[in-house]
């Protein structure tokens, strides 16, 4: 038979869910201040191909957050020390993607190179201190013991 009562959340899967809102929250932030600043930025610098290379930066910036809530959001029930080998894996998977993004766009026309590789350059090291806060800042606890 089912259970009629709801399944309430213990303290640890509700930990696990504020340290999850609030590197969306942080992330967002980012995201919106990197493709803010380097698409204007690059606007003012070399017109119309700056600001397409400030929106390569803020685009790869909201992809490096979006693999880091998906590698938080499947290992929460997982435990730290897998949640922090994971994010290490996530993080050489973000240098991978860095890599092939600037291989990619070394000799388009139709950006500059200069303002898009360093507005990503700026995503890439904001997303590891966002990253490296709501770690910090998250308070987990290591046992659970509403766990059934």
């Amino acid at each position: 038979m089912t259970d009629p009562s709801p399944r309430t959340e213990t303290a640890v899967e509700a930990a696990w869910t504020r340290v999850w809102k609030s590197l969306l929250i942080r992330g967002i932030v980012l995201v919106l201040v990197v493709a803010a600043l380097g698409m204007g930025l690059g606007w003012l610098i070399s017109g119309t191909t700056g600001l397409v290379g400030g929106a390569v930066g803020g685009g790869l910036a909201a992809v490096f957050i979006i693999i880091t809530l998906v590698i938080m959001y499947f290992g929460r029930n997982l435990g730290l020390t897998t949640v922090a080998g994971l994010l290490g894996v996530g993080f050489l998977f973000k240098a991978f993607i860095f890599m092939i993004v600037i291989w990619r766009i070394k000799d388009a026309a139709w950006l500059d190179g200069t303002v898009a590789f360093l507005t990503i350059v700026v995503a890439v090291l904001g997303t590891s201190i966002v990253e490296a806060i709501t770690v910090v800042k998250g308070r987990v606890p290591y046992v659970d013991p509403e766990a059934e």
